[in-house]
Parts: C-alpha cells; structure tokens; sequence
C-alpha cells in the first residue's frame, strides 16, 4: 500500500524530500567538513609543528638551556631554530635616494638551513629555500625589476641576504620580486614569494604579512634587544629509535627554570583545533534548525497527504482496517520518503566540501584548510558523518511524521460519506473539523497516545540537539532557545489572527480578500510565520552581531585613543623618541611606559608550577582558564600615577612621594580571583632568572576596551630598578601625519615597530565579516527552508486557492485583482514573520552581546530594515512560483468538475 501511494502521488512529496534533503544536507557538510579537517590535522601534525617537538619561550636561552639542546643533539636529535617576531621593513628605491619609503609591518621568522624538518616551504621559484635566503654574489648580483632605466646588476658593499615573501606584501607596497627591502640594520633582496608555510601558527589575526629570512639575516638586522617581544621556537627531530614521551617529560624537567613549554606534534595547533571544532558545532547546530524547520514542512506535507486520502481511509476503515494498520502503513510511507530525502541530503553535504574549506580559508592565516579535501575512498572518519545525517534525518521524518497521522485514528467513514453526498464532492480542505481540529488543538490529555507521543517528540529533539553540540548544556541551551523562539512565533502568530478578526475589513477588495484568507481554517498562517521566522531570527541575528560589534570597537572608541603603539623602544632610545615625535608633530610628546616580561613564581611562598600540563584534554573551560592565569607571562610596569580607566575596587593606590620598605603591587581582579590574590597575599615573580617579591596592596577593575596599555599587574615606583626593560609608547595625530611619522619612525629607530590601530581594527572588521559569511551561509539553509515550508503549505491550499479564484473569475474578478491579493497576503505573511524575526534576532543578538561578550548592543536599523525587506521579497516569490499557475485556470473546467 506504501509503495502505491507514494507511486501514485510522488508530486505531494517534493517539497517533503527537499525540506529532509536541506537539513541533512547543512548537517553532513558540517560534519564532513569537521572530520576532514581533523584528518588534515592528524596527517600533517608533524608538520603543522614542524617537528616532533618544539620547545618554545620568549626569549633567547640562556647558556644553560642552550647546553640541554646541545647535549640532545649529541644524542641524535635534529635541531633547527626558529624565530618569530612583529617588524617594521621599508622599500629601497634606488632611483630616488632620500625619499620616504613605504613602510610596512610584517611578521619576520627567522629560520635554519635545515628548516622544515618536516614539510615543505613550496616557493616561487622553485628553488632550495637555504639558495634564497642566504648571503651570497649571485643574490646581490640578480638584477631588479623595478630598474627598466638601470640595466646592470646591483652591487652592494654591504653583506646581501635574500628574503622570501607573501604576495601579499608586494601587493601593498607596491614591489617584486627583484626589489629590495629594509629591515632593521640590514638590506634584503625579495628573492622569492612564499606560496605554503608548514608550520605557520593558525591564527586569525594576522598583523601583517609574513617575510622568511635567514637567523644570518636576523642577527643582521639588530632587531634582538634585551626584553624584545620575540617567539623563539627550538624544533626537535627525533630518532625512531628514541621514544617521544619520555623525551617530552625530561626536555621539560631540564628546561623548566627557563619558563619553556615544551609540546609534541600530538598538541600541534590546539588553538587552530578548539576553533575550529567550535566553528562546526556551531554551523552544525545551525544545520540542525535548518532540518527542524524543514520537519514543519514534513509535517504540513503529511497533513495535505492526509486531506487528500480521506475516502481513501474511510474507504479502508469501512472494510475492516485497524487504524493502526492504516497509521503505520503511511509512517512506513514516510520512512521510506525520509531515506530517500536524507540520502539526497548527503549528495547536497559532499558537494558542500568543494566550497566550505575554500570559504572558511580566509579566516585563518594558515595553509591547512587549503589542504582539506574529501577522499572519494570511505574512511571511518567519513562515514561517521555520513551515517549520521542518515540517523538524524530518519529520526527527524519520524518525529514530525508522527503527530499528524495520529489523526487518522479519529477519521470517521460515515462523517466523510455524509459530507460527501451533502456536499456533492466540495473541496477536501479542513474536513472533520471536529476530531480533525485536535491536530492542532490539545483537547484531550486522556489520549495516553497522543500524550506519549508528545513525549516521544519532545525527547527526541532533545537527544538530537545534545547529539549535534557534544554538550548537553549547549544542547538544552539551543534547544530551549529555539523552543522560546517558535512559541513567541506562534503566541504572535494566533494574537495577529485574532485581531485581524476583530479590526473591521478594508474597502480594497484585493486587501480584504488577502486578510481573510490569513484567518480561515486551514490556511496554514502559522506554520509558515514560525519557519520564516526562525530562518530570518538566525541570519539577521548573525548580522546585528557582526555590526554591533565592529561599530563598539572601532566607531565607539575613545575619542582620545592613540593612533600608534610603538614597541620594543630600547632605554637609551627613550629620549630620542620623545625628542623626534615632539619635532614631527609640532608639540606632541609621546606617553612612555616601561615594559617588564616575567613569569610566576611563587604564590604566598608557594612555588607555581611553570609548565602547562597539555596532556589535560578533559579540563574543563573555567580549569583551562585559572590554568592559564597560573602559566602565562606577565607584562609588568612600573609606575606613580592609576592608569586611565582604572578603578581601585580593594585596597589603596600608593600615595604621591610614598617611601617602599618593600615592592607593592596592584592586581587586575579577574587575575585575582583566579589567582587566589588577596589584601596582603604575596607574589614572587621571576624575571630573567632573578626573583622579586610583591605584596598585593590593591585590586583594579580594567577597562580593556579602552585602547590605551593595560596590564594584570603594577608595580611600586623603584620595585623593579635593575631589570632589563623596554618602552612602549602610545601617540596620537591627525590622519594626514600617520604616514609620514611611521616611515621617519622606522628610518631614525629601525627596531622599533609601528602598530597603528586603524590597520588594526581594519583587519578586525575583515574577520569578523569573513567569519559571519561563513555562518550566514549556512543559516541559509534555515531560510530556504523556511521558503519551502511556505510552498508545501501554499501546495496543502492549492484546491481551495483554484476554487476560489474561479469563482471570482465567475464573478467578473480580473487575473489582476486576484493576484493583487495574493501578494497582498504573501506580503502580509513576509512582514509578519520578518519583523517577529528581527525582534527575536535584536533580542538574541542584546544577550549574546551582554552576556558573552559583556557588551552593550546598539541597534542597527540598516541590517533590520534590510532583513524585513528581504523577508517580504522572499515570500512574495514563493508565493508567486507556488500559485501562479492558479491564475491561468479557466472558471469552467473547474465548475464542471464541481
């Protein structure tokens, strides 16, 4: 009977296969996407670490940690060097001597001849990378790009080193490859351009672009001062015949005095990890609602089904078949449909791969997910996500399936003979509306099967939500916030019905017509403004987010806040720079404050374990968080006056001309409160190998957000006498000076490098807008569903719809009075559902903001309006492909079938 059914009438079911295929297919991209980076990760793990382990810290090793390496070399172990830091470079125009260079901060590494140990640094050309970083004739000799009028070869007296690049610089400052470039004390020839990094650090802020030199060049440069912010990054590879963990836990035991964190290529990118494991969960939660919102439309297609086999059922009751036999003969029926949906729906997330790693590559200044492709070979790591859009798409069928077929049970024989011959076969819409009516009415909590149902239901969307975020908290959390959102969707939904009923009709005919078809029985209203709705609630939600929170951190800044952050500025370069910043704007001095790197030592005279224990995979977000606290490194000054934006929330601020019996120091609260800081606790920090101890005097409250230099920890003026520091200065001028002032900045002061915040808030906006694509892009889905909610209910309707505009047609009514309505009524529909969307989107968006973020929201009535309008737009398109047919019927073929 199954097989026949769906044989005979398979044109009820398309909008049934497609709502099942959308959300299974948004379901299985994700998670393909998920494993299959997760594969890159495990295939190139050695080389996205580039080695087997790494030891890194922030600062040269000291003679004695330099003795640990030699002595692992000694035993085998391949050693390479690695160093990373934030520079300044400056184009060198031959052609015109003495004019400003165009200057550009870039991130510099530094690496050995035997550099990757694993991978490869594919380059163009094609070329050994120890040929085109190292010093030699043929690289000062090779002729330059830019001097067509020059023909002969360069000569440099100084030594030349080569440079690779991303062509990304080149781009911004305008060279090519031949060009040279300055950095620091030292000239380099751009030799080549960098086209994949192994081991670059996947994050998704980038600073600048990356220039590969060699450790020659760097020594070169002088840009290595004491206290110079710089990653260094000691590779290991290890022999097969040396086993890697006992390796790990004695490289740590030897380096600890040097505040080194040693990991394995097991640990590679952990950040690169935990994001982007987020990233799907949460895509794939937007799946997920893209595929509940699909199971309306399931569900409004089983009701017309049903509608439409009504003789049918009472024709099969009246020769003696059970209700249950008919009940699973249709859910059997649309099993059967929900496999077929599904297995579309894997189609659609395969073909996801070929975009998502492409769209997603932005994000993340990192070669690997450029790496990330689907094996046309079922591994277990694809098959697993596979199997489950399969899983979640039969659950889903059954779930939505359930209820209204339930109401086959109440379907009378003798009610739908009767109403046949007392009507003579009139349209089969909203028949039995008695019984009939309980699909959407809960008139009887005696029915144990419709309650257990309802149990049923409830627990598996539930089960699926907890399934789909790998959190049960995350899980109830969505699943209560989607609840929250449909029952808003349909309070709103059946008070505007009523009140349409209640205000008096307008003259418009085409008006008047479309407002009671919003109202009649059967007209599904409700059902489409939820699915709308939630699909227009999750893409302008994503879009208010975005825009509140570019216009609070670059709109909303200080009006006093600094263009420039200078770094790595040397103690006996602090009067220079004071001197040059007061001659280049006129009568500006810059606001200097003086930076010590040091780490924990001791807490209350308890020593403070230095090494991050990595292995800890299970912690918990909050244990990681108070973890973190305990093993960073701190950035400490010194100084008389409370910094801005600062309040004392405990204790007392030192005095003006205060005398220190003992160093002081003020701690940030969140810092304390992990920390267990208190009035009058103790904190031992080593610097550089010396200790100093400070007795805590007072907690602040910091406003980060305030773009000035905030630290964890102050100290008392004196405390820190002796210790290596280094300035970093905060200046503000107009926008005409800042070009100018970086490049006599970087001529007069080569290793101190120029940040300017606008750059950075710039590349900030790019993010933020890269990444709300991406989620926007999925949530798609959501919407399309939503589109196809609207066209199964405009398909239940369809009889009804004909009926009626042939009868008006009968009654002089033109094609364009009848489609007037029609739109009329969509338009009504899409702004309904639109604006309970973008109310429920500005609500979600305020408590993300408050609550996540610790932000105010703003409202952006450009990303609403545009919402509403888009919403309006999208059903009045769906209306019109779903009835347009509708209004070329002729009144007479339809009133003799009548």
């Amino acid at each position: 009977m199954a097989w026949r059914e769906t044989r005979a009438a398979w044109r009820h079911f398309i909008y049934f296969l497609t709502c099942i295929a959308l959300g299974v297919g948004a379901v299985v991209g994700i998670g393909l996407f998920a494993a299959n980076v997760e594969r890159a990760v495990t295939r190139e793990a050695r080389g996205l670490l580039g080695g087997d382990l790494e030891v890194r810290v922030s600062h040269r090793l000291s003679d004695s940690g330099q003795a640990v390496l030699q002595s692992l070399a000694d035993r085998g172990i391949v050693i390479s060097h690695a160093s990373e830091l934030v520079a300044m470079t400056a184009a060198i125009d031959d052609r015109q001597a003495g004019s400003n260079r165009v200057t550009q901060l870039v991130e510099l590494k530094a690496v050995e001849s035997n550099y990757p140990l694993y991978g490869t640094v594919h380059v163009e050309p094609s070329q050994p990378l120890t040929d085109l970083l190292m010093p030699s004739t043929n690289l000062c000799r090779l002729p330059s790009n830019s001097h067509a009028l020059h023909p002969s070869p360069i000569t440099l007296h100084a030594p030349c080193y080569g440079a690779v690049v991303q062509k990304s610089l080149l781009i911004r400052m305008g060279l090519s490859v031949g060009n040279r470039l300055k950095i620091g004390q030292a000239t380099f020839l751009i030799t080549g351009i960098i086209r994949k990094e192994p081991d670059r650090m996947a994050n998704m802020f980038s600073l600048g672009p990356r220039v590969l030199i060699s450790q020659q060049g760097l020594t070169a440069t002088g840009l290595i001062k004491p206290e110079s912010r710089v990653r260094e990054r000691h590779l290991l590879k290890v022999p097969s015949s040396v086993e890697l963990q006992p390796l790990l836990y004695e490289v740590r035991g030897r380096l600890a005095a040097e505040s080194a964190r040693v990991s394995s290529y097991r640990e590679a990118q952990p950040q690169l990890k935990q994001f982007l494991d987020q990233l799907a969960r949460y895509l794939g939660l937007i799946g997920l609602t893209a595929l509940f919102v699909g199971g309306i439309g399931v569900s409004m297609s089983v009701q017309a089904f049903l509608r439409e086999k009504l003789s049918s059922i009472a024709i099969l009751k009246t020769f003696g078949a059970e209700s249950h036999t008919i009940v699973f003969t249709y859910l059997g029926q649309g099993i059967g449909l929900g496999l077929i949906g599904s297995l579309a729906g894997v189609a659609v997330g395969v073909g996801l791969q070929w975009v998502l790693p492409t769209a997603l590559a932005g994000l993340l200044d990192s070669n690997l997910l450029e790496q990330v492709e689907f094996s046309s070979s079922l591994s277990r790591a694809s098959v697993l996500p596979i199997l489950k859009g399969i899983g979640v798409g039969l659950f889903t069928t059954l779930l939505f399936t359930l209820w209204p077929l339930l109401s086959i049970r109440h379907v009378r024989p003798a009610q739908i003979f009767r109403r046949d011959i007392a009507t003579g076969g009139e349209d089969t819409v909203g028949p039995l509306r008695g019984r009939w009516g309980t699909l959407r009415r809960w008139r009887s909590l005696e029915d144990r099967t419709r309650l257990m149902t309802a149990t049923v239901i409830a627990t598996g969307l539930v089960s699926l939500s907890i399934w789909q975020a790998g959190s049960w908290r995350i899980g109830l959390l969505f699943l209560g916030a989607l609840a929250v959102a449909v029952l808003l969707l349909l309070i709103v939904a059946h008070a505007l019905i009523k009140v349409i009923r209640l205000v008096s009709l307008p003259r418009a005919v085409s008006v008047r017509h479309a407002i009671s078809n919003l109202q009649r029985p059967g007209s599904q209203t409700t059902g489409v403004i939820v699915a709308i709705g939630i699909g227009v609630m999750v893409i302008v939600a994503v879009g208010v987010l975005e825009r509140s929170l570019i216009r609070q951190i670059g709109e909303n800044r200080p009006t006093d806040a600094p263009t420039f952050f200078f770094i790595d500025i040397q103690p006996d370069q602090a009067s220079g720079f004071s001197r040059l910043i007061h001659q280049q704007t006129g009568d500006l001095s810059p606001e200097l404050t003086p930076l010590v790197r040091s780490r924990l030592h001791a807490i209350n005279g308890q020593p403070v374990k230095v090494e991050e224990d990595s292995d800890k995979d299970h912690e918990k977000k909050d244990e990681k968080r108070k973890t973190w606290y305990f093993t960073r490194e701190y950035v400490l000054t010194f100084g008389k006056q409370l910094p801005q934006n600062n309040i004392v929330t405990k204790g007392a601020w030192w005095k003006p001309g205060q005398t220190f019996s003992k160093p002081l120091v003020s701690v940030e609260e969140e810092a304390a409160k992990n920390l267990g800081l208190d009035i009058g606790s103790t904190v031992e920090l080593e610097i550089q190998g010396a200790t100093v101890t400070a007795e805590v005097s007072s907690i602040r409250k910091v406003d980060w957000g305030n773009f000035s230099t905030n630290f964890y920890m102050i100290l008392s003026p004196g405390s820190l006498d002796g210790a290596p520091f280094t300035y970093v200065a905060t200046v503000r001028v107009a926008p005409e000076q800042e070009v100018p002032l970086q490049q006599v900045v970087v001529a007069m002061f080569p290793n101190v490098t120029a940040i300017n915040i606008g750059d950075v808030l710039d590349s900030f906006a790019r993010i933020l807008d890269r990444l709300s694509l991406a989620i926007r892009a999925v949530a798609l889905f959501c919407v399309l569903a939503g589109g196809l909610v609207m066209a199964a209910a405009l398909a239940a309707t369809r009889y009804r719809r004909l009926y009626e505009s042939v009868i008006l047609k009968a009654l002089g009514a033109t094609r364009g009075l009848i489609a007037r309505s029609f739109a009329a009524e969509f338009a009504l529909m899409g702004a309904v559902a639109g604006l309970i969307g973008i109310v429920l989107a500005s609500t979600l968006s305020w408590a993300v903001l408050h609550y996540i973020f610790d932000l105010p929201w703003s409202l952006q009535p450009k990303v609403l309006a545009t919402g509403l309008a888009l919403t309006i737009i999208l059903t009045l398109i769906v209306g019109f492909l779903s009835t347009f047919r509708i209004l070329g019927q002729r009144p007479l073929a339809v009133l003799r079938h009548e």
